[in-house]
């Protein structure tokens, strides 16, 4: 078993350093067409996953060759590894609120990587030897070994920060349902990667790396080909326009439903929410999905979805008949697409052509 062991985890490192310097480069390359900077965040933590994913292999080298087993919980491997998680954590603070990283938020982020190097400089030459989980167990209550237990699982909590964010679709680049695939992956590495610090176990060893692989993979994929990234000026003009907006809601109870959607769209705009559905909508009108569904059934002969997608493509459509020179991009993130594929095709379903072909139409 042990002979198969070592091949094969050399082997997940392998892709695990291939796929992140892939990412690293491309995202890199690519910067430029960002009007944030989370692609370079993301960028830099590609770059990071792939040398540590060097350093892993070159030990996986060592372990092979002399046999010995890596001591458990290494404080200053620890402090590496919290210092890549909270990068990775970074990149979609910056794609769902571009503007709420401040210096004294970024600050706070960071500050258990400068803590805990100073808690572990304090037990330099004193450290508990782990060899074993029954070790950890039997001697979770020293001061050092609780000290390495809180910096492997401070990182849990950052896992969840994306859900406590104050979130607003109209400057988050990014839907809710994205946020909730990107913290449940960023959730499973932490997991996977705090049992494997306790346990040393082989095939959590193999599935790290393939497991970090595919999830930066995916968000490269993401950043490169889906989001949708406002222009700077937009993001102001909707953080500006934000309270006056909320101001303006009135209650639309004592009138027919059907009136209601067509004041909730017309003059609510909520057809700019990329995170609008059926559910929520009924909640609006203060009515049930089945009867909501069955009213803009008869009054529109569509479905809800396409009721919403059809608003916003002709409003882009709109846009671009005005002024032929507006930001493609740009119109169809205020008129609430946060997936660049999903927009262009439901505009091509619905104008028969693409937004390209259509702007060199109106030229």
């Amino acid at each position: 078993m042990l002979k198969l062991f070592y091949p094969l985890s050399l082997v997940a490192t392998s892709i695990q350093m291939t796929a992140c310097f892939i990412c690293a480069l491309h995202l890199w390359r690519m910067r430029q067409e960002s009007r944030d900077r989370s692609r370079r965040t993301l960028a830099l933590g590609a770059l990071f996953s792939g040398l540590l994913a060097i350093a892993g292999a070159l030990a996986a080298i060592g372990m092979d060759m002399t046999g010995v087993q890596p001591e458990l919980m290494n404080p200053w491997l620890g402090v590496v590894y919290l210092t890549l998680h909270i990068l990775m954590t970074l990149y979609p603070i910056m794609v769902i609120r571009p503007h709420w990283l401040t210096r004294t938020h970024f600050l706070l982020i960071f500050l258990p990587t400068a803590l805990f190097p100073l808690i572990y400089l304090f037990f330099m030459g004193r450290w508990t030897p782990l060899e074993t989980p029954e070790d950890i167990w039997a001697n979770w209550l020293k001061p050092d070994v609780l000290a390495r237990i809180l910096g492997l699982f401070i990182m849990l909590p950052y896992c969840l920060i994306l859900f406590v964010l104050p979130y607003n679709h109209k400057y988050s680049s990014a839907s809710f349902r994205w946020i909730l695939n990107y913290s449940m992956g960023l959730l499973t590495i932490c997991v996977v990667h705090i049992v494997l610090t306790l346990t040393n176990n082989p095939v959590l060893i193999i599935a790290l790396p393939i497991l970090v692989s595919f999830f930066f993979l995916f968000s490269m994929q993401y950043e490169l080909n889906d989001r949708l990234v406002p222009q700077e000026h937009d993001v102001t003009l909707e953080e500006t326009a934000e309270p006056e907006e909320q101001a303006t809601e009135e209650p639309y109870g004592e009138i027919d439903l059907w009136t209601r959607i067509v004041l909730l769209m017309d003059r609510e705009e909520v057809w700019r929410d990329p995170d609008l559905s059926l559910v929520s909508l009924a909640r609006m009108c203060a009515t049930n999905v089945t009867y909501l569904n069955k009213i803009i059934k008869e009054n529109t002969g569509s479905s809800f979805k396409d009721f919403v997608n059809r608003r916003r493509v002709e409003v882009v459509a709109g846009l671009l008949q005005k002024d032929p020179h507006t930001d493609i991009q740009a119109a169809f993130f205020n008129a609430g697409y946060r997936s660049r594929t999903t927009a262009w095709r439901n505009f091509k379903d619905i104008m028969g052509v693409t937004p390209t072909e259509y702007r060199q139409k109106r030229q």
